[in-house]
Formats: structure tokens, sequence, C-alpha cells
């Protein structure tokens, strides 16, 4: 006898089909498997359901039944095939309802279908659902060990597409509670720097006149416990400036406000003007500043405002940290097409543990400044992020009880 080969193909046609389905995993292959492994275990409904919260929830579902069924007319979970599958945890083959142990649950009614064959769905590791495929016509011969093992393979497959959808819209909801946060964090901090930007304006004129008065006070000093309460009033008067300044400094880079703007000037000149500005403080701790230039060319072209912040900061903190009666070098050195500016002193040094901690924003070290100088923890922060705007760098070298030497490093053109 000749064999139908139409009749041997047919089913691996229907494997194919199946097959390229789950390699696939397209958004409807849920609908498109179901119609396909009908098609293969000779059913007519196929369903994938999940029970939550006690209720019955339909995932995905082919039918060629001539009725529509409703779901909703089952009230109490336990009256469906589902249930039951999910109780027993492995497969549950019904292939002849009506002489079966299930023949009386309220769902026969409702589905009207003589067959069933279902698997629990696996969700996280959990049995939360089914996926089963039934048919009006009773299954004389029952449900192949084929047909079993092709059931557990769609499973696996229908779980892990599930639990990817599941972490979808999980993550799409996580994203969309976040963007809100962020929205609400965006305007807090939005608030906060309006609220700082006031706040260090408002302080400047009222201190101003308080400094102002201070200075006329002095005339009327008439011993010398007046003028050191005076001395020490205006040390702490030029404290609170100080901070102001460098909190203003802070909350424009930060507000992206402080832009470049370029000149051409010569750099000689100007940080020997800086470096003079702090003699009068230096002579107070008996302090001997250096100052040296070396190369021929002076001009650089760069933001002369972010750059005088930047040696104040420095300056002003190897005074503060050195004992009094020692010497601070400050040196330019220009070297090809960039400029090395070296501030040295004889302080105590900053030991190993702590040098990379220096640029952190209000970081305070172990070392205290020597003369009851104010320190805000901002300084060297604001140093590092002002020399990023106009391309420059800073470097470290520091021996505990030899003292430390900071260098700047500055294009001779931005």
């Amino acid at each position: 006898m000749t064999p139908n080969i139409t009749e041997d193909i047919e089913p691996l046609n229907d494997i194919y089909a199946l097959t390229s389905i789950l390699l696939e995993n397209k958004e409807d292959s849920l609908e498109q498997l179901l119609k396909a492994a009908c098609k293969i275990f000779n059913a007519e409904l196929g369903i994938i359901c999940l029970i939550k919260d006690g209720e019955y929830r339909v995932q995905g579902m082919y039918s060629e039944l001539p009725y529509e069924i409703d779901f909703t007319s089952v009230k109490n979970i336990k009256d469906t095939f589902c249930y039951f599958a999910i109780e027993s945890g492995s497969v549950l083959a019904l292939p002849d309802i009506a002489n079966s142990d299930y023949r009386d649950l309220a769902c026969c009614a409702v589905l009207k279908v003589n067959s069933y064959l279902a698997i629990p769905i696996k969700l996280h590791n959990e049995d939360v659902g089914t996926i089963n495929f039934s048919s009006r016509e009773v299954r004389a011969n029952g449900y192949s060990d084929k047909e079993v093992g092709l059931l557990n393979y769609i499973n696996q497959w229908t779980s892990k597409h599930l639990d990817g959808n599941y972490y979808k819209e999980t993550l799409k909801s996580k994203n969309a509670e976040l963007e809100a946060k962020n929205e609400t964090l965006s305007a807090l901090m939005e608030e906060n720097k309006q609220l700082m930007q006031i706040l260090v304006h408002d302080l400047k004129s009222p201190l101003s006149n308080i400094k102002m008065l201070s200075y006329l006070f002095q005339d009327f000093a008439r011993d010398k416990d007046s003028e050191e309460l005076l001395t020490i009033f205006n040390k702490s008067l030029d404290f609170v400036f100080h901070l102001i300044e460098q909190m203003e400094t802070l909350n424009n880079m930060e507000n992206n406000s402080a832009n470049n703007y370029l000149e051409d000037f010569d750099l000689d000149q100007f940080v020997d003007t800086n470096v003079k500005d702090f003699n009068s403080v230096a002579e107070s701790k008996s302090i001997k500043l250096n100052y040296q230039f070396n190369g021929n060319n002076k001009v650089i072209r760069t933001d002369m405002n972010f750059l005088k912040r930047v040696l104040y900061n420095l300056i002003s903190n190897a005074l503060k940290f050195s004992q009094f009666n020692k010497q601070i070098f400050v040196t330019v050195d220009s070297k090809e097409e960039k400029f090395i500016i070296s501030i040295k002193d004889e302080g105590p040094g900053i030991g190993k543990g702590e040098l990379s901690q220096l640029f952190q924003k209000f970081v305070k070290l172990n070392n205290r400044p020597t003369n009851s100088e104010s320190s805000s923890g901002l300084g060297l922060f604001i140093v590092k992020e002002l020399l990023k705007k106009i391309s420059g760098e800073i470097t470290v070298d520091s021996t505990l009880g030899e003292g430390s030497t900071f260098r700047v490093v500055l294009p001779s053109q931005i």
C-alpha cells in the first residue's frame, strides 16, 4: 500500500507553523500560538487565563465554537477546571468530561465542551493560571504522551512570554513613576536654586551696611579692648562675605549661568597683582609671599574673573593653613602653548588618605586654619569646577610636615 504523503506532511507543517510563532515572539503571539496549537490538539477552544484576586482573567483566547462564552457567569473560582489544574500542579487531562469527577462543575454548563486539557502556568515561580484546550468532541483515545509533551513545551514558552510582558509593564510603570518623581524633584531643585539666589543677593545689602558702620565705629574706639572687639567683629564679617561669595559662585556654576568671557591679558601682571592683594594678610602672620614668572610668552586668552577666583581660593588657602613666619611661593611657568601656575606653601601637608577628598564639596580635612581664619569647605571644589570651564586642570603634591604644592595647568588660548 502506498503511504499517504499528504497525511505525513500536514502535521509537520502544523508543528513548523507553531515553531515559527514561538521563535518570532511578537506582541500578538499568544493568539497566534493558541490558533496553531488548537489545530495540533484538534481543539475548538484555546485559552490562556490567569487567576488574580480570586478572579478568572483571560489573557489570550482562540475559539472556533459557534457560540460566545460568558466567563463572568462563573462566580466561584472553585467551579472552574482551571482551579483544579492549579491545585494538582500538573497536567489535567479530561478526554471525556461527562464521565469524570468534574462533570458537575458550573463551568461545564458555560463552556459546553466534552474534552479538556490544561497545564498550570507559572509566573514568578508561582502557579497563577493555565493554558488549556477543549472541544465539544470526546477524545475516545485520550491524550497522547506527545500531546502532553508539546503542551509542556508550549507552557514553558508562554510562561516566559507572560513574564517578559509583566516585567515590561512593571518597568513602564516604574519609569512613569520615576518621571513623575523627577519632575517633582526638578521643581523642588529649581525652587531651592531660586531661593539661594534671592538669599545670597538679599544678604549682601544689609551686610554691606553693617560693615560700613563697623569701620565708622572704629573712630570711636577709646581703648584696646574696644579695638580688639571691633577687629574680631570685622574678621567674622569678612568670613560671612567670603562665604556669600563662595555660595554665589557655586550657585552660578550649578545653574550653568557662569559663562566664559574670554579676553587676552598679561598673565604675569595679573598674577602679580593678585598676589600683592594678599600682602596685608600675609604680614599679619609674618608670612613672606614670593612671586616669580618664568618664560617669554605672557599673554593668555581666558576668563579673567574665573582665574581670579581660582587664584584667590588657592592663595588664601595657602595663607590660612600656614604657620606664622613661613613662606609661600607662587610661580608661573610659560611652556609651549600652556601656562603652569604653582602655589607652594610650607604648611602641615596633607595625608595621602585625604588627597582624594580635597576637591569635594563641603569637605573639611584634619588640618585647621592657624589663626582662626574661616573655611567654608567649598574653595577647592569651586577651583576645580571653574577650571573645567576654562579647559584647565589642577594637581597637588603634598608631604606631611613639609607642605603642599598646587599646580594649575592652563592653555594659553581656549
